[in-house]
């Protein structure tokens, strides 16, 4: 025996084995199916009514993620113009868009509803502009996207979204 085998003896002498009853159950993976299709499920009544996830809410990203997102460092690789588009028509196009691009693999896409400013004080102009952030933030899409904002004033200011979607598992 050398050195090393009787200070392991030493050390182990006094260790007592486990119980043994003690076993860990194997676990089954459970596959979740990932709708791949474009199909709209949920009403349009339905979605103008609720909202879940915020404008500006970066909580879901590491902080560098977030960073870059702020500083608008991924490029658009999708643009989908709702200029001239009623809302009806409107919400349906952007729950095709959203999906299409997440199923194509694309992370960063711009929506641009139009900036809908006018005079009037109690105007209906930028129904779009108004209506379209909360539709991001209900079930039918809104767990394809990581997080949106506003982008600067030269990809369209507050007439427009830059939208960062979730990568594509």
């Amino acid at each position: 025996m050398t050195k090393d085998d009787e200070t392991w003896e030493e050390v182990v002498k006094d260790v007592k084995p486990l119980k043994n009853n003690r076993f860990v159950q194997e676990i089954e993976a459970k596959e979740v199916p990932i709708r791949s299709d474009k199909v709209t499920t949920v009403t349009f009544d339905v979605l103008t009514k609720f909202h879940s996830v915020e404008k500006d809410d970066f909580s879901q990203m590491d902080g560098s993620l977030a960073k870059r997102f702020k500083r608008e460092e991924f490029r658009i690789e999708a643009v989908l113009d709702l200029h001239g588009m009623t809302e009806k028509s409107a919400f349906d196009e952007v729950c095709d868009f959203i999906k299409s691009a997440y199923n194509q693999g694309k992370r960063c896409v711009l929506i641009v509803t139009g900036k809908g400013y006018d005079e009037a004080l109690f105007s209906e102009k930028g129904v779009l502009r108004k209506s379209v952030p909360n539709w991001l933030s209900h079930t039918e899409i809104s767990s394809l996207i990581l997080a949106y904002k506003n982008p600067s004033e030269a990809k369209g200011g507050v007439g427009a979204l830059y939208i960062l979607l979730r990568k594509k598992v």
